[in-house]
């Protein structure tokens, strides 16, 4: 089995389930807020486009797309930019946030250079980041 074939047997399935773990905590983590006009949170809107976003991300690296790397890595630091995304006002969020840009900078900036080897370390960073910044949201409900 040839390194191409081994990344996609072994890296691309686990990346696959860590988005969806990702996406699926984010959307259980998130607090209940008010509702838009079709009836969901507008943490949940958030959430879908995140998850459609990561899902992007996935399929441009699992096809070496960069464009499609690049197309979901841009709604993906949008989004962590909307207000919808700031939950807590402390600065261990806001640094969480802002490693979380920069591992998917990075990743996009790999993909557009067709290094996808390192996008996809990258793109493991990004996917930590969300875990960690997802379970500080989690310690610091529990504080309260």
């Amino acid at each position: 089995m040839n390194r191409s074939q081994n990344i996609r047997h072994t890296v691309i399935p686990g990346l696959t389930l860590l988005a969806a773990c990702i996406a699926i905590g984010g959307w259980l983590t998130w607090p209940a807020g008010a509702q838009d006009q079709s009836g969901k949170r507008p943490i949940e809107h958030s959430m879908r486009q995140k998850l459609e976003a990561t899902s992007k991300v996935l399929e441009g690296l699992a096809t070496e797309d960069k464009d499609l790397v690049h197309e979901g890595a841009g709604v993906l630091t949008e989004l962590s930019k909307a207000e919808v995304w700031q939950v807590l006002v402390d600065p261990e969020y806001r640094e969480h946030t802002q490693t979380f840009r920069s591992a998917v900078k990075r990743l996009d900036e790999a993909a557009q250079k067709s290094e996808f080897a390192s996008a996809q370390l990258e793109w493991l960073d990004a996917t930590k980041r969300c875990f960690d910044c997802h379970n500080h949201i989690r310690a610091a409900r529990a504080a309260k």
